[in-house]
């Protein structure tokens, strides 16, 4: 008990906040439309089973007469079920769209922002697959709640129902046993809620380590689906360095752990299938059994034997529901973990962290400040270190030193997105740029690929073509509405050519370019940093390479130092 008041707890932590939301009397109005229509569709069921009675007591009475009305009854509860079950569809997908719709949303903008995505990625959160958990988990997750509440909805009102129907039918049908009357008010309901308690139980028993097995089966499928599309994505250096049997290996490695896991699923479900399908089908025989005495005693009539046959079956699935369900409340019970991790990781990664932080002031507006500057991995190791740095509009800045030592760390911390460490840093409120070494393409057109991270909405096509020809890229400018994999179609120099064009069109007040021109040579580096001097006189500009080549391209020049003399 304690256990499912745990899993109501945070059913209800996850989905209140919608019902709560701006959309919340749109959210209300279309759960109120199922509610309603699977009332609807009990009760239909519940005038069908009236109606079997009806109908098996005019065929027993040859009554031609009441035949015929049965069968105008007959249809007019087709008519009824179907409009019912068509509205509980309708509403019930409909509120599944919107919720979805409104959770992707705020899942993304928490995650897709302030750089939240890259700490939960290299901040220690142990939370896997982040992008397909929002992908996938929330649909599998509100999908299984719909089938699932309404269900439960309807099992519930079915059990007060057909248990009036029971409890009517046993007053009057004798509990005969090898020729003795049994009977005790409500026995046919007593027997229902005694066959179906022990159904559930041995379900519960057999079904118990799904619950453990389909989140295994969602994250190993998720580990799968990485993979292999981070093999699609790098197949150019994969196949340029003959990395085949390497990239097959892991493939199969994740394959396998996904089909190990999924072979132990499908013979445990099997089992429990095995179970629930031989119940269900003795249950459609059972009741009929138990009552036969005493219609063969002539005690009831055949629609009466029919009508509390149909009614045992209703009660004994409203009582078995967890066993009918059990697979499905496994399935809905694993994404719902996955989502509850990725909240509680998305806090993490906002809230304190264990180790220390970087004082970090960014409504410093104008200038870059740096005082003390040490950064630290989780663990408190320090990996890179910067005693003192100031900028004010129009500086420039090398920051060189070799392979190693934290050049690119550097960058991420005075960029705000790595924030553990210790030391003073001062910048303007989100007018940074910052140019790492792994170039990105985003998806789209050449336009898109060359502004981002601008809109490329935002940008008047005649001032993209003269920024290309200014960076050397105006072979280009014909073909900026062309989507493409640019990625692969443009040369290493080529796409160092693109980041310097982006950050023209960006105009940030500090610009910093990780190893920016190492595929160009001194002509054209030249050509790119006079292209920034025009174009952006009043920014704050930091190149981070691995000697001082640059200097005489900048007005100051800082040599990193290893981070362990900041150990202590």
């Amino acid at each position: 008990m304690k256990q499912a008041i745990e899993v109501l707890r945070t059913f209800l932590t996850l989905a209140a906040p919608y019902f709560r939301s701006e959309e919340k009397w749109r959210a209300r109005t279309l759960l109120l439309g199922v509610i309603v229509a699977e009332f609807g569709v009990v009760y239909a069921l519940v005038a069908f089973n009236h109606w079997n009675g009806y109908f098996f007591n005019a065929i027993q009475d040859k009554d031609w007469e009441d035949f015929r009305y049965s069968l105008f009854l007959f249809a007019g509860i087709v008519l009824w079920i179907a409009v019912a079950t068509m509205a509980q569809f309708y509403f019930g997908q409909t509120l599944i769209l919107n919720w979805r719709r409104w959770m992707t949303r705020q899942l993304v903008g928490r995650w897709m922002a302030g750089g939240r995505h890259y700490r939960m990625r290299v901040l220690g959160h142990d939370v896997d697959n982040t992008h397909l958990r929002i992908a996938n988990d929330i649909l599998i997750f509100m999908q299984k709640t719909h089938d699932i509440g309404y269900n439960l909805l309807g099992s519930f009102i079915a059990l007060v129902s057909f248990s009036y129907i029971l409890w009517g039918i046993s007053s009057v049908a004798p509990l005969v046993l090898f020729g003795v009357n049994l009977s005790f008010p409500g026995w046919l309901f007593w027997v229902a809620f005694v066959y179906a308690t022990a159904a559930t139980l041995i379900a519960h028993v057999i079904g118990k380590p799904l619950i453990g097995y389909n989140f295994n089966q969602q994250r190993f499928e998720s580990d799968y689906r990485f993979a292999i599309t981070r093999a699609w994505d790098h197949s150019e250096p994969i196949a340029l360095m003959r990395g085949e049997k390497i990239e097959r290996q892991e493939l199969d490695t994740r394959f396998g752990n996904l089909v190990r896991n999924w072979t132990r699923l499908i013979r445990r479900q099997s089992g429990l299938t095995f179970f629930t399908a031989g119940v269900s089908q003795f249950s459609a025989v059972f009741p009929t059994i138990v009552m036969s005495p005493a219609f063969f005693m002539g005690a009831i009539p055949l629609g009466s034997l029919m009508q509390g046959a149909l009614a045992f079956q209703r009660v004994d699935f409203a009582f078995g529901f967890l066993m009918h369900f059990y697979a499905k409340i496994a399935e809905w019970k694993a994404s719902m973990d996955r989502i509850v991790q990725l909240e509680a990781a998305l806090a993490k990664a906002d809230g304190p962290q264990q180790a220390a932080q970087i004082a970090i002031d960014d409504h410093h507006e104008g200038a870059l400040d740096v005082e003390n500057l040490v950064v630290t991995l989780p663990s408190g190791v320090p990996i890179a270190a910067l005693d003192r740095l100031s900028l004010r509009p129009g500086d420039s800045t090398l920051i060189a030193g070799p392979s190693g030592s934290g050049k690119s760390t550097i960058q991420r911390a005075l960029s705000g997105v790595w924030t553990l460490g210790k030391g003073k840093l001062a910048l303007p409120h989100d007018d940074v740029l910052a140019m790492p070494q792994r170039f990105y393409f985003p998806l789209g057109s050449l336009k898109a690929v060359i502004t981002y991270p601008t809109p490329a909405g935002e940008v008047d096509d005649a001032r993209l073509r003269d920024v290309l020809h200014q960076v050397g890229l105006g072979h280009l400018a014909g073909r900026i509405d062309e989507e493409a994999e640019w990625g692969s179609m443009l040369s290493g120099g080529e796409q160092q050519r693109v980041a310097f064009a982006r950050a023209i069109l960006r105009d940030p007040a500090i610009l910093m370019l990780d190893d920016s021109t190492s595929n160009l040579d001194g002509d054209a580096t030249k050509q790119m940093y006079q292209a920034l001097g025009r174009n952006l006189p009043e920014a704050m500009i930091i190149s981070f390479a691995r000697t001082d080549a640059l200097q005489t391209l900048h007005k100051k020049l800082v040599s990193l130092r290893p981070a362990t003399a900041h150990a202590t």
